[in-house]
Parts: C-alpha cells; structure tokens; sequence
C-alpha cells in the first residue's frame, strides 16, 4: 500500500517537544521513552491528562513499530487501546514499547507507562496497531541504535487545551484546527493529538476524568476544524461509557475516528 510523501515541515517535532519526550532504541526493536510530568500536562485530579500518557503511547509505540516496517515502509496509526492504572504521578514517566507482532500490512506494539519517580509503579498499558504504508519518496533512514534527544522547549508550555486549542461547541461537542504544529510527518494530525482530543472530548461531554480508552482511527484529519461529539451510552461501577466520534468538518465532515472511553466522576 502506497501512501503520500513525508512533508519536510512539519515533522512531528512540536508534539514531541510539548511532551518533552526523549526515545532511545536500549535493544533490537525495543524502543524507550522518557518524559517529564511537567504541571501544563496535568488535569484537574492532578494527575497527568490520559490524552497526554496516550500521546506517549502513540509516540513511542509508533516509532517502535516504523523501525519494524523497515525497510518496506513506515507507519500509521490504525488502532489503539489502553488503560491507565493509577492517576497520582511523580514522575519522570518511563515509556517502554516492544513489538507484538510484525505482519505483512500492520505492526502491534505493546506499550508501558511507569512512574519512576513512584518506584516504577504502572500508569498505564496499552496496545497501538500500525498499518505499514509505503510514502512516495520512500521510508526514513534512521542510524541505529535509533536515540532522538527531546526537542528543546522554545517558551513557557501552555496548558494541554491550549495547546491544541480546544474550543467548546455545546454540552457535548468540542473541535480543534488542524494547526502544523499538531501534523505528523504524514502531514496530517498527530495521531496523539487524535487522542488528547478523544480525551477532552470525552471529560467535557461527561464531566470527569478520562480512564479507558478504545480507539479506531478511520481517515486522516487533513483539514480541520475537527469537531468531537460525545454521547453517554451506559454507567458502570467505574464510571461512565461514552462513545466519541470525530469529523473533519473541512473535509465534508467525514467521520475520521471513532472511539469508546471510561470517564470516572471528579
């Protein structure tokens, strides 16, 4: 399967840079990450935002999977599932990714979250599936052992919705654009901003903090703005079960993903 080229600019360096994420390759597709919890990630509860630990998860389980599509292609973002343990964080947060499974046309890489400063307690677990897409000027060439410092800050970070610039529509529903500073090198929306936005969308549309998290990535987010809808569809002992469904409204508002998450009140 073919894909669109990587564009020069942007690369998804912003994103890594506002997570402040450094990835090394410590054995053969093996991939660890390590991030700061820095105060402009945290929620209300304190802890550092789910849409952020899933932009982790999205970030090194990721690039964990491009190196296996190598050299027959790199990756995106199809599928992904995790859950988040504990709320309180230290930090650093520890981000280990391996691979599951390495197919034909996808890559699953199983991803941990540990607090180091917690006695490398669990955050959060998690699965990414990849589709293996061939970009027209060809995959990118790594020197391995891959090791990517974390981008240099340029300023005070702002809070995790200000950074994607979230806006409120209704009761329900929230949107973002598509801004270059949120693409990945596929040029279209980093598929952690995809899922910091499923989280947003998920906490206002039913009042509390983000747990689980199920989310099929469908179409790219080329356009913008994308808009999220959230609708409760039932309560459990955890909780509520909501269903989000983002749109490129730019795109003739095609539906681009389609996610179920666990939302705990306070």
């Amino acid at each position: 399967m073919t894909g669109r080229g990587f564009s020069p600019a942007p690369d998804g360096r912003d994103v890594m840079r506002y997570v402040r994420v450094e990835m090394r390759e410590v054995a053969e597709l093996v991939l660890e990450g390590r991030a700061p919890a820095g105060d402009h990630l945290r929620g209300p509860d304190g802890g550092v935002r789910a849409g952020v630990l899933l932009t982790l998860l999205d970030t090194v389980g990721g690039l964990c999977g491009g190196l296996a599509a190598l050299p027959d292609g790199w990756v995106m973002s199809t599928n992904l599932a995790a859950r988040t343990v504990t709320r309180a964080h230290t930090g650093p947060l520890r981000v280990g990714a391996t691979v599951a499974r390495r197919g034909r046309s996808n890559v699953v890489t199983s991803v941990e979250i540990r607090d180091d400063g917690a006695g490398g307690a669990l955050v959060m677990h998690g699965v990414l599936t990849s589709a293996i897409l061939l970009p027209e000027n060809g995959p990118p060439h790594w020197e391995r052992p891959l090791h990517l410092p974390a981008p240099e800050p340029t300023g005070p970070a702002p809070g995790v919705e200000e950074w994607i610039g979230l806006r409120r529509v209704d009761g329900r529903t929230v949107e973002i654009d598509v801004t270059d500073g949120l693409r990945n090198p596929w040029g279209v929306l980093h598929g952690g901003v995809v899922a910091t936005l499923v989280d947003a969308a998920a906490a206002h549309g039913a009042g509390g903090t983000t747990t689980d998290v199920v989310l099929h990535f469908l179409a790219p987010n080329r356009t913008g703005p994308v808009r999220a809808h959230t609708r409760v569809v039932g309560e459990r002992s955890d909780g509520r079960v909501v269903r989000v469904e983002l749109r490129d409204e730019g795109h003739g508002g095609r539906v681009t993903a389609v996610a179920v998450a666990t939302v705990t009140p306070g």
